[in-house]
């Protein structure tokens, strides 16, 4: 299916200058970094994706709730009940450079516009199947990314292995001087 078949999508109308450090709502902006502000413009669960720069096809957020928005990016907002927000969202973030590198514009800056969203091609497998993707797909984000579990863990688990094994490797008892 189309894109613009399964799903709402628009631009924010904030600028980065209106992005604190601290602040009640995840501004998402142009970039992987996330600002903040005391207003939100949207309340949903959406896909966050950078419309222009060197962030083009490679930024992606996932978010549920309030947030605002930068009015050089792109939100999709799932209205299908026959799509999963967080399969499109590793669809999305999967495939989308591959399709924009052929149909975005390229001048100074690298940009998209709101025709190429709209007919970006998405496959839309049973929900079981797309629930299935899912949970495997978390499920590996979680072991590379969870700082308290996962490889992270894992790493630093067999950093301790590694040194009792050393420490153990070079003691040496001591040996008995004969008379």
């Amino acid at each position: 299916m189309k894109l613009g078949d399964i799903a709402d999508i628009g631009t924010g109308n904030g600028n980065t200058n209106e992005g604190l450090d601290t602040g009640k709502y995840p501004f998402f902006v142009r970039s992987q970094d996330i600002k903040y502000k005391n207003e939100y413009d949207f309340d949903e669960t959406a896909i966050i994706t950078s419309g222009d720069g060197v962030g083009v096809g490679k930024i992606f957020h996932f978010v549920s709730g309030k947030y605002a928005l930068h009015q050089r990016a792109y939100r999709v907002h799932i209205t299908s009940d026959n799509v999963l927000p967080k399969y499109f969202f590793y669809y999305f973030k999967n495939s989308f450079l591959t399709y924009i590198s052929k149909a975005s514009f390229h001048s100074s800056v690298t940009s998209i516009r709101r025709p190429m969203m709209i007919n970006f091609p998405v496959p839309v497998p049973p929900l079981e199947v797309q629930q299935r993707i899912v949970d495997i797909l978390d499920r590996f984000d979680t072991l590379c990314n969870d700082i308290s579990s996962g490889l992270p863990a894992e790493i630093e688990a067999r950093q301790k292995q590694y040194e009792y094994y050393r420490d153990k490797l070079l003691t040496f008892k001591e040996l008995k001087k004969e008379a």
